[in-house]
């Protein structure tokens, strides 16, 4: 097939570079010359193992297309999808205005029958808003359906998720739509869910709001296992052998965060209230995860209460998690910023394996290291935010040998107490003993 794809973010490039890879004819629109053009040389904007190789492969196969022109890209498409960004108003609400512009370009651009289908996450409803809008824009020979085809990604594993899907959800009210629908992913294994418009919108923003709600669950027992002087991670394990219940998000830390649940859980309390539910369940959900960040910035400055001495803090991770350079709502920009509000005198060193240059937009008044070494060099002590495979690793002998004063403070578990007591480390996870 033929397929466009507005936007070229984490859930466009990705799933355009998947179908192309599938042997079709991919094209994406963007709104950033400059951004179009690195794209066309194959320079990928953001870090996801392995699509770079992909995106490479399909340009040369001439399979995978990059404009800023919709009058190119939208005629000779069968699908087009909407993969633009949904953020969080400040009142909670999804902002839509990047979804309705790119409707109003796509409906402008319609030529022959063509399925609209909204990929980014919108509140229910959205879609009839779409229909109706195309309706009044486009040409009267035109014709179309729209659709809505949630992702569920993940940033790090995002090609493995859209090349092997738990499941794929097509909800539309047209069987012509949802028959060309089910052809483009004949290729992709996954559970079929085909339903109405409405219950594909509401199952993203209700599966994200699942998975926040058994971080902020974990976080939770974590805040009372610490005032008991119990392991979380012990009490965990044994409650994730359940079968009904399972270990996978039930992790405990400093909160969720990305472009995904934060916003997606204050989109769904919005939707509540449009309908008239409290929503009192998933707002703490939300609370939790706040509380979460405030508690471990005060565990830090806790540490150094009694010393008013100036001291170096070594960082190892800044994305919201590992296998991508995301900082979007990431614990470690919350909490740093807040540390150095308290303690403007702290001297901070930091290293995360992707996300420093980004974060170079948002953290001015720290030292970027070239390795984990440099940054815990000198440190009097060291707080780990992300869970990167290669600081499970770390040679923390050596670590210890490097700092000042041999004090962790992991936001991710990653060590176990018993191993860092032996060391001779001061080790400060969540909910841990």
């Amino acid at each position: 097939m033929t397929i466009t794809f507005i936007g070229h973010g984490y859930v466009g490039l990705v799933t355009a570079a998947i179908f192309a890879d599938l042997g079709n004819t991919v094209w994406c629109v963007g709104r950033t010359k400059e951004k179009i053009k690195k794209l066309n040389k194959g320079e990928v904007l953001f870090f996801e193992p392995g699509l770079v190789e992909i995106v490479k492969r399909n340009l040369r196969a001439g399979r995978l297309r990059f404009t800023l022109d919709y009058a190119q890209a939208v005629p000779p498409a069968e699908i087009v999808f909407i993969c633009v960004g949904t953020p969080s108003k400040e009142n909670g609400e999804a902002d839509l205005s990047q979804v309705f512009s790119a409707t109003s370009e796509i409906a402008k651009n319609l030529t022959n029958y063509t399925v609209v289908v909204t990929k980014s996450t919108v509140p229910v409803g959205t879609n009839e808003k779409v229909k109706d809008l195309i309706s009044k824009l486009k040409k009267k020979e035109a014709k179309f359906n729209v659709a809505s085809c949630p992702e569920f990604l993940r940033e790090g594993t995002a090609i493995t998720d859209t090349s092997h899907p738990d499941r794929i959800v097509i909800g539309t009210d047209s069987k012509k739509a949802q028959k060309i629908l089910l052809e483009l992913h004949k290729p992709i294994n996954g559970e079929r869910v085909l339903l109405s418009i409405k219950e594909a919108e509401m199952i993203k923003y209700v599966s994200n709001t699942l998975l926040a709600t058994k971080i902020s669950f974990a976080n939770m027992i974590a805040f009372l296992c610490e005032k008991i002087d119990i392991d979380v991670e012990k009490v965990l394990d044994g409650v994730g052998l359940d079968k009904r219940l399972g270990r996978i998000f039930l992790y405990p830390g400093v909160g969720y965060g990305g472009s995904c649940l934060p916003k997606d859980v204050k989109a769904l309390i919005k939707t509540g209230y449009q309908f008239g539910e409290t929503m009192n369940l998933i707002k703490e959900v939300e609370n939790i995860n706040q509380e979460a960040v405030n508690r471990f910035c005060q565990k830090i400055t806790d540490t150094f209460k009694k010393n008013k001495k100036k001291k170096t803090i070594a960082v190892l991770g800044l994305a919201f998690k590992p296998d991508t350079d995301d900082l979007r709502e990431a614990p470690s920009l919350k909490i740093l910023t807040a540390l150095k509000r308290r303690k403007p005198d702290f001297k901070i060193k930091v290293y995360d394996p992707q996300a420093m240059e980004k974060a170079q937009d948002y953290l001015k008044d720290v030292v970027y290291c070239k390795n984990p070494y440099q940054a815990v060099k000198d440190a009097h002590a060291l707080i780990i935010f992300t869970e990167w495979n290669e600081f499970r690793q770390l040679d923390l002998k050596k670590v210890k040998k490097l700092m000042q004063t041999p004090i962790i403070l992991d936001g991710r578990n990653i060590y176990d107490p018993e191993k860092m007591k032996k060391i001779g480390f001061k080790y400060l996870g969540v909910g841990r003993r």
